[in-house]
């Protein structure tokens, strides 16, 4: 493992899960600090790579104002972006791969499409080895979310920089993975309720983009997305939804 973080450290538990899909990929794990991850709105990414399981993390997300690093946010995050490249190197499950001819807006939404559906089956193996699915920093999140909006607030102002559409969709991954966890987990109590009051105020508070989550919902439970053909069907169906199809090649790493 190379690791090329300037101030987070790893604990036990996470260098020896990360050694252990090591040994399964036959790859060694790159982690590094980056400025910028390539996907708007998001702070970490794994990339397909012949060499390395390669993870960036823009770093100074997971710091207070202080410059003290949120340590259980840095170890969830890594442990969610190793278990992406254990689905892609060992378990052989269908990659997306974004043609040239996309533009920004477009690799956008096909990223989030796959991170959406993905993520659902990252957490499902993050729970099963006793990582931590829900760390502090997301559901003080939530309830800030929950908050703005009891306000009358939008809660998502800051993507306003980016086109409408992409904050849209952006808004509808949000909602999705939040509707994920109490639907193939268990939460504990205080973070379920978190969970429900963020759900029914979000669809109060953005009507459009709860109609559009419903409908990829709809889609994700027509198949088996724990399976590599039932997520590669679901991911299809929500590009085609998003009219995405013909904007991607799809095959395994």
């Amino acid at each position: 493992m190379i690791l090329e973080l300037k101030k987070s450290k790893l604990s036990e538990k996470l260098k020896e899960y990360i050694n252990k899909v090591e040994e399964e990929t036959g790859l060694p794990a790159l982690i590094k600090s980056a400025q910028d991850v390539g996907l708007q709105g998001m702070n970490a990414v794994f990339k397909l790579d012949p060499k390395y399981i390669r993870i960036e993390i823009i770093e100074e997300k997971y710091c207070d104002s202080k410059g003290e690093v949120d340590q259980e946010g840095i170890e969830c995050v890594i442990a969610h972006e190793v278990i992406h490249a254990l689905l892609a190197y060992k378990k052989k499950y269908y990659q997306f791969y974004i043609l040239p001819k996309c533009n920004k807006l477009e690799d956008n939404s096909v990223r989030l499409i796959c991170s959406m559906i993905e993520d659902l089956v990252v957490n499902k193996i993050m729970y099963e080895n006793n990582f931590q699915l829900l760390p502090k920093r997301y559901i003080n999140g939530l309830k800030d979310d929950i908050e703005d909006l009891h306000k009358g607030k939008d809660c998502y102002e800051n993507y306003n920089k980016y086109p409408p559409i992409h904050k849209n969709r952006f808004v509808v991954y949000r909602y999705i993975l939040a509707w994920g966890v109490l639907r193939y987990f268990i939460p504990g109590e205080t973070d379920k309720k978190t969970i429900c009051k963020f759900l029914k105020i979000f669809q109060k508070s953005y009507p459009k983009q709860y109609e559009e989550a419903e409908q990829i919902i709809k889609i994700i439970l027509e198949k088996d997305i724990f399976t590599r053909e039932g997520q590669c069907k679901t991911i299809k169906k929500c590009l085609a939804l998003w009219n995405l199809t013909n904007l991607v090649e799809i095959r395994t790493s």
